[in-house]
Order: C-alpha cells, then structure tokens, then sequence
C-alpha cells in the first residue's frame, strides 16, 4: 500500500471511474477503479483525501484493487477549493508518468495543508509552483541574473524563458529584485509583491503549459 492523493477522476464505462493518482515512490500514475462508480468506495476516491492505495497490471492505465483513507480529507472551500484544484490540474498537465518525485510529493501535502490552514494561499501557491519547477529541471535563478550580475532588491528584471533574467530596459514589463529575493528566501513583506510574483509565475509555467490554458484559472474569474 502506497500513500496516494487523486488529481483528477472522471467516469468510465458506466460504472467505473477513471482516476489520476500523485503516489509515493511512484509518481503520476492512471488506474481504473472498477465498479466504484456505484459503490460506497465512490465517496472515498475523492480529490484532497489522503489514501493508501495498491494496484495491478500492466501498460499505461492499471488496476485500482485497494483504497484506504489515510486520514479525514483536507477542508478546501471557496478560493481555497480553487487553488487546490489548480494544483492538481498543474501536477496533472505537467508531470510525466510514473516518474518519481517524493520530494514533490511530500511538498503538494504540505501545500494542501497549509491551504486549509493559512490565510496567505496565494505565497503557499507561489511556493509550490518554484518547488514544482525545480523537481522538473526547470527551476529558476533567482539570485543572479543570465550575465552572472548579482540580483539586486532596488532592480528591476526582465525574464526570457529558456535564460533567465536580464536588466530591463526603462519601461519594459518587468519584476523587482525584491520579489525576486522574497520568492528565493520564501517569505515576502509588501502586498505589491504578491501580484508580481503572480504574474511572473504565470508566465514562466504558461512557456511550459503550451497553448491549452488550464481550465482551474477559469474559476478564479
């Protein structure tokens, strides 16, 4: 039995679902729970409930054969739902199957708690999205700039996906070196921060999403 969370569940065949599982030493994974559809397990495999889980078979999607909750499912609501949700579909979108990431792993639980825990989600967002850039080879530097300059608090930085930061140019959309510097020590201290690290953030994991915009940032609207 592994620890496990569900990303995304959708129905299959009547009376099955088809389900994503982030699990321990295993990663992202697609199993089919049979018949759960029109069973009590149905109330169980639900996204945010902490699950010790056991499958089978072989190829691409395999065989759910046991579900346990671990634990009383995390208390997501409102903008705290949608942050979970967006999380989960970032996981779903860009994490390759059955590659292992425990690390990750141990990371979204903490985000999820802290999600039910905090009032300050949008930091706990930003915190998860770094950790989730790093674990997949793409983390940022955010103490020097592409050139070897170190990142100052008073300058302001322009990123270029694939490089890094440069020093922008007087009037181009860029980001201070102070949210920089409190996304790099993982604490900030202005609210203006909040909103660049946001839209930095935003452009860095929409160069890896592609075209097809994630459907969570809808229910923020």
């Amino acid at each position: 039995m592994n620890p496990a969370f569900i990303l995304h569940r959708r129905p299959f065949q009547n009376t099955s679902l088809l389900l994503e599982f982030f699990i321990a030493g295993t990663g992202r994974l697609p199993l089919i729970a049979k018949g759960a559809a029109r069973s009590k397990l149905r109330a169980e495999l639900q996204q945010f409930q902490p699950l010790s889980i056991d499958w089978r078979g072989r190829g691409e999607v395999r065989t759910l054969v046991n579900a346990e909750p671990t634990d009383r499912p995390l208390a997501l609501s409102g903008r705290k739902l949608y942050c979970g949700f967006y999380i989960n579909e970032l996981l779903t979108r860009l994490l390759p199957r059955e590659e292992r990431h425990d690390a990750l792993f141990e990371s979204y639980w903490r985000t999820l708690v802290m999600l039910a825990h905090v009032d300050d989600i949008d930091w706990q967002l930003r915190l998860f999205e770094i950790r989730l850039l790093h674990e997949l080879g793409y983390g940022l530097a955010l103490t020097r700039t592409v050139d070897g300059r170190e990142i100052e608090a008073e300058g302001r930085y322009l990123f270029t996906p694939d490089l890094g930061f440069t020093l922008a140019g007087h009037g181009n959309p860029a980001v201070s070196g102070a949210t920089l510097q409190a996304l790099h020590q993982g604490s900030w201290h202005e609210r203006w921060q909040r909103v660049e690290a946001r839209d930095l953030m935003r452009r860095v994991l929409d160069h890896h999403l592609g075209h097809r915009p994630l459907k969570s940032r809808e229910l923020f609207q």
